[in-house]
């Protein structure tokens, strides 16, 4: 024998929150437009398609615990987004909550009624499209190093070395050695000093791209891929013998400083370091001879292009930021002793937009002195790291200020404001604060969340 009605009713229910159902309605058919036209007597129907499902629930929720139950539905009721509303009648459905009435009553005491209003909820969204900026940065970075090589050995083929004078171009190197050993520690250690540079400079040029290129092989890009790593450096000046040394070095993903993700803050750091370094060697002193000027100019472009390419790198390691999801309840202080509280690090959009202006000011800085052929290159380079660190700034948290009301120590105003009494060395650390006992009742800059 077939189920009765009453037996095909399903238990009601909204975001998995149970209540009962007294009665319910629902407009069904299709949407008509009536139009009538002065004297004439024929009419014209316009079907405007079928008439939108809302739900109008009269609900309730009853017994000893009814407040709580009622709480429960009040929290589905008011949280944004869509939900599954199981109707008795009709089935389980998306849905869209509206307004609603909640009555209490003395005479029915140990009730609360409803009325609530459900709207068709959009289950099949419109398909959307979302650059993916961090791997569009990550291949400009490969192309650019490739145009920067190529740019560095036409200009040093127009060098003639035997023209350079080795002590102007040893004064000439001094700040790009500088920089080489600050953000390319193996390769500094290879070449050794300012003089051996300035000797393989003249002597033997290309091999000074085959080391720069080894070394960004380990970032995993494909136009560094399968470069020779070892190369030929030779002593003495120009016109002189030079006695041939192999220098072989090994590099690691950690070493080339870009490979892998560690966190935001280490990331703007970095960034911020290669844009100061990039611009610092921007011009080199002019020394005796074009030809000396030149060849230490070359060099200075080409480190100064890697230091970009390894920037491009870094910033493409930075993940835009997805939403995180909020705690339900914020642990006493003595449960965050025993079982501190895991969160994911959040980028601080100021910090990053700083980052962004100082890289965007150092590439425009070196596309100054760019060819017709060259500046393509770079200045697409310049855009896509600027897009991306734009896009990773918006997914970040905003800094706001904030002034306590009395000196407290940090670990209680990172309690207070945060829920997680780990994070006051934030605090201290961007108010550079003396003593992390005593926060000053002064505007302090702490993250919105």
């Amino acid at each position: 024998m077939a189920d009765t009605w009453r037996e095909q009713l399903l238990p009601a229910s909204f975001r998995d929150v149970t209540f009962l159902i007294e009665d319910t309605s629902t407009p069904v058919g299709r949407k008509v437009q009536l139009h009538e036209y002065p004297k004439r007597d024929e009419a014209y129907t316009e079907q405007m398609g079928k008439v939108a499902r809302v739900h109008r629930v009269k609900a309730y929720v009853i017994g000893p615990d009814c407040f709580e139950r009622r709480d429960k539905l009040l929290k589905a009721l008011e949280t944004e987004g869509e939900g599954t509303l199981v109707h008795p009648w009709l089935g389980q459905m998306l849905v869209v909550p509206g307004a609603a009435e909640m009555a209490h009553s003395r005479r029915e005491g140990g009730m609360v009624t409803f009325e609530l209003t459900f709207y068709p909820g959009n289950a099949q969204a419109n398909p959307s499209v979302r650059s993916n900026t961090a791997r569009m940065t990550a291949q400009t970075s490969a192309s650019y190093w490739s145009s920067a090589l190529d740019r560095y050995k036409s200009a040093m083929a127009k060098v003639d070395t035997a023209r350079i004078n080795l002590i102007g171009l040893q004064n000439g190197l001094t700040g790009v050695f500088v920089v080489l050993a600050g953000q390319f520690s193996p390769l500094s250690g290879a070449i050794g000093s300012v003089r051996s540079l300035a000797q393989m400079l003249t002597n033997t040029p290309s091999s000074l791209s085959s080391l720069f290129s080894g070394y960004f092989s380990d970032l995993g890009l494909s136009t560094f891929k399968g470069a020779s790593i070892a190369s030929t450096s030779g002593g003495g000046n120009a016109g002189s013998s030079a006695s041939s040394a192999t220098v072989s070095i090994a590099t690691s993903p950690t070493s080339a400083g870009a490979a892998t993700f560690d966190s935001y803050s280490n990331a703007v750091a970095t960034v911020s370091s290669h844009a100061e370094d990039a611009a610092s060697i921007d011009a080199v002193p002019v020394s005796s001879g074009t030809d000396t000027t030149a060849a230490a100019q070359a060099l200075a472009n080409l480190v100064q292009d890697a230091v970009l390419v390894q920037a491009t790198a870094t910033v493409a390691q930075m993940p835009v930021n997805a939403a995180a999801a909020a705690l339900e309840s914020t642990p006493s202080v003595d449960q965050q002793l025993i079982d501190p509280v895991v969160r994911a690090e959040v980028p601080v959009a100021q910090d990053v937009i700083a980052a962004r202006d100082s890289l965007d000011q150092a590439f425009w800085q070196a596309s100054l002195k760019a060819d017709a052929t060259y500046y393509p290159t770079i200045n697409a380079a310049r855009q896509q790291v600027v897009r991306h660190l734009t896009a990773v700034a918006a997914s970040g948290v905003q800094l706001v200020s904030v002034t306590p009301l009395e000196t407290v120590p940090a670990v209680v105003l990172a309690y207070r404001r945060f829920g997680d009494a780990t994070r006051e060395g934030e605090i201290v650390q961007r108010n550079k604060i003396n003593h992390p006992g005593f926060v000053p009742a002064a505007p302090l800059q702490v993250a919105r969340e």
